[in-house]
């Protein structure tokens, strides 16, 4: 027998899940009271544009047409994740919307599902290795930011972010505090017109020998 983990008694924060699936929603909500703090909002795509640590997009359930028309309207950095999300429909979501910093599967696990809301919810991407790899190639193909737009020190914070440091490690590593990092990071996504970090770091390695 599945033995859950505790509830954790961290402050709540609030996820959307948009569906027109009643059922989907419920047992979405019942499993995420159980076994996190997240407090599930289910809704349609009328309430898509409100604000939300994250929007879940059941994609299997929606009109596309009405999908993409919503999604057109929210800001760059709006966090989404796709779920119940096929490889090939998946993949043209991603292409077409960087705001898109997530992908459940149809076949995702529970275990997984809270692993990946952890990281998404966290500020990091949650996207299979197709999906990084595609998104690599096409980067590659784009014109890589002029390093002479970066100081020294945001080339080494994106050396890092490419190498998977989140931003306390980026700080360790380089005796900075989380806000310095922080401030680094918005300016990074500004100068090299990324949706997220994961992208500014591609943009930034495309071409870029490994390092020793």
């Amino acid at each position: 027998m599945e033995v859950g983990r505790e509830r954790s008694t961290a402050l709540p924060v609030t996820v959307r899940l948009i569906t027109t699936n009643p059922l989907l929603g419920e047992l979405f909500k019942h499993f995420l009271e159980q076994r996190s703090a997240i407090e599930l909002q289910v809704a349609d795509l009328s309430r898509l544009a409100e604000p939300s640590a994250l929007r879940l997009l059941d994609i299997g359930s929606l009109c596309p047409e009405r999908l993409a028309e919503g999604v057109e309207r929210l800001p760059a950095q709006a966090p989404i994740a796709l779920i119940n999300a096929p490889p090939e429909l998946a993949l043209t979501w991603v292409a077409r919307y960087p705001g898109i910093r997530g992908v459940f599967s149809p076949q995702t696990s529970r275990e997984q599902l809270l692993r990946g809301l952890d990281v998404l919810l966290a500020g990091q991407d949650w996207l299979s290795r197709p999906l990084m790899a595609y998104l690599v190639q096409r980067l590659r193909a784009l014109q890589r930011p002029s390093s002479d737009m970066l100081t020294l020190r945001e080339r080494e914070i994106l050396y890092l972010v490419g190498r998977g440091l989140s931003n306390a490690a980026i700080g360790r590593a380089l005796c900075l505090s989380p806000h310095t990092v922080k401030s680094h990071m918005h300016n990074l996504l500004r100068k090299t017109g990324s949706a997220n970090r994961a992208e500014a770091a591609l943009r930034f390695h495309a071409g870029l020998p490994e390092s020793p």
